[in-house]
């Protein structure tokens, strides 16, 4: 059996909301191309759909086909982080066939990637005739909004928070009642207006939880406000015991009274 050839490609790392992908370059043509396992693994379908497509559902290739399918398949190479990947490649243009055809049999996660994909398009021509451009981390808010789905999560507590406050709680540091004291302590320092977008985006629900952590929720400028003030926390902790004393350590620092924090907003 002859070896099977690979084009040598290059890729980077795709994130439209939380659907992950692989953004391949090919090396010698510059075009860019999707991996056949994503683009299905995406929508929820077998990833060995379009290998057989033509010969078990005919009918269907026909209609994609006179959609606009290209249907020209590359084999190619390509490392991610140290990984080496080998795949079934398809053009950009016939990912979004893929994915409309399938957003037209109800498949939810194909709507989800049309939509977003539709508004960025409009967002990006406006962009181009202003002459702006988003970053990579403002397109990746876009698009979790558009796809109504939290960010990707990014760690704002570092372990040795995470590790002194289980020690003046004395209780593991998965208790849900530690959240309360990240409340208590970090999160109140959120302006009016952020808690009141929280609020909306990430609501209380009947059972008093949130749908998503907190984090996953807070913009990066609200992220990298609250970074000092964890640092800040964090040291006065490290000379704390219990959470009594370092609620009266904070109350020092800041010259507030850390139990009225709460007044006037619900945070159960």
């Amino acid at each position: 059996m002859a070896k099977k050839d690979f084009t040598p490609a290059h890729a980077v790392e795709l994130y439209i909301g939380n659907y992950r992908f692989d953004a391949i370059r090919i090396v010698e043509t510059k075009e860019y191309r999707m991996s056949q396992n994503h683009i299905l693994e995406a929508i929820g379908i077998n990833k060995n759909w379009l290998t057989r497509l033509q010969f078990s559902l005919p009918r269907v290739y026909k209609t994609l086909v006179e959609q606009g399918l290209n249907q020209v398949t590359l084999s190619a190479e390509y490392t991610v982080k140290t990984t080496v990947t080998r795949a079934i490649t398809w053009s950009l243009k016939d990912a979004r066939i893929i994915w409309r055809y399938f957003d037209t049999k109800g498949n939810a996660q194909a709507r989800r990637l049309i939509d977003a994909l539709s508004e960025d398009s409009l967002i990006s021509r406006f962009e181009q005739v202003w002459g702006e451009s988003r970053t990579v981390e403002q397109r990746r808010i876009d698009d979790s909004r558009i796809l109504d789905t939290p960010r990707p999560w990014t760690k704002l507590f570092e372990t040795e928070f995470e590790e002194n406050l289980a020690r003046i709680s004395k209780l593991h540091k998965k208790h849900i009642q530690n959240g309360k004291y990240y409340w208590e302590f970090v999160y109140n320092w959120m302006t009016p207006e952020e808690k009141a977008k929280l609020d909306i985006v990430n609501p209380i629900l009947p059972n008093g939880r949130r749908k998503y952590k907190i984090h996953q929720m807070l913009s990066k400028e609200t992220k990298e406000r609250l970074s000092p003030h964890v640092i800040s926390v964090l040291v006065l902790m490290k000379s704390a015991n219990s959470v009594a004393e370092l609620r009266r350590l904070v109350q020092r620092q800041y010259g507030i009274d850390q139990p009225n924090l709460f007044d006037g907003w619900n945070v159960e």
